[in-house]
């Protein structure tokens, strides 16, 4: 356990359960009760890990349905302190299929191999990756298995989850998933976003993805004006909240057909479009999206103004 999470205080009584390179998992705590914010890819027990820093009666959310936000729910289910696994309905938690697991290991040992060859270059040129934590390379995962975990707790949009002396508000941001939720501290200005906001590229080729509702989630989302997001994937687990107006700007900008998308592969393998603005990357079905006809694109001046 200790070799696979990266456990970092984020202040605020924010801490980061990471499993670099994979996924990231945040803890809050309150006076009263714990709070964490998914549960990671169930490689390895997160149990251990949040009682390393909690003995906090423990309040479960789960961001969104996908294994690799919710693979640690079955070694918190027999936690004597657990009050609640909570999620918006509309996720279905079922078992994982075993096929789709080893798809991800092969694709997670290429992304290593990958990362490796980028450390070399690191080290020979640009000398920054020993700012960032480092990736962990996939174990033995012959035993690896994400069981049906049934939710004890619904989530509801705009809900508010107190854990003493922080209240927490549950904001349902459908797109990425439609089960997706965040969560806000106004008090902070915090937002943990899921997969909503990341340090990463954005999948929205899947078949439960939808461009339309995403852009409208991301948009909701500026107007809280958070000042720190904690993500999900990637090296990175946070970002500032200025990131979260430039994902809304290029999530519409992708609606609109303002985007000239390159064809090419997700980490799996799959054929996506890739869109990429002003640093946000965007993955949609291939042929999901097209410029408007006749119109000479409304990005043709757009792009020139804000590279301006």
């Amino acid at each position: 356990m200790r070799d696979w999470f990266e456990i970092r205080d984020l202040g605020d009584g924010f801490q980061l359960i990471a499993e670099p390179g994979h996924v990231n998992s945040f803890l809050v705590t309150g006076t009263e009760a714990a709070l964490l914010f998914d549960t990671g890819m169930g490689i390895a027990p997160i149990r251990a890990a949040v009682r390393e820093l909690t003995e906090l009666p423990l309040i479960v959310v789960n961001s969104h349905d996908h294994l690799d936000h919710r693979g640690g729910n079955a070694s918190l289910v027999d936690d004597p302190g657990l009050v609640a696994i909570a999620a918006h309905p509309l996720g279905a938690h079922a078992a994982v299929d075993e096929s789709f697991l080893r798809m991800y290991e092969d694709a997670m040992r290429s992304v290593y191999a990958d990362y490796q060859r980028y450390l070399a270059l690191d080290r020979q040129s640009f000398f920054v990756s020993s700012a960032l934590p480092h990736m962990r390379p996939m174990p033995d995962l012959s035993s690896w298995h994400v069981p049906a975990i049934p939710p004890t707790r619904t989530l509801a949009d705009g809900e508010s989850i107190d854990l003493g002396g922080r209240v927490l508000r549950v904001l349902h941001t459908p797109g990425h998933a439609p089960d997706a939720i965040c969560l806000y501290d106004e008090a902070t200005g915090v937002l943990l976003s899921g997969d909503t906001i990341l340090a990463a590229a954005f999948w929205l080729h899947g078949d439960d993805a939808d461009l339309t509702a995403f852009a409208k989630s991301t948009q909701r989302l500026v107007g809280l004006g958070p000042s720190r997001v904690l993500v999900a994937h990637n090296l990175l687990a946070e970002l500032p909240g200025r990131s979260v107006a430039a994902v809304a700007e290029a999530a519409n900008r992708v609606l609109q057909g303002d985007s000239e998308p390159l064809a090419d592969k997700d980490l799996l393998g799959r054929p996506v479009d890739r869109h990429e603005i002003n640093g946000v990357v965007i993955l949609t079905a291939p042929g999901e999206t097209a410029r408007p006809r006749g119109t000479g694109g409304p990005g043709g001046t757009a792009g020139l103004g804000e590279g301006a």
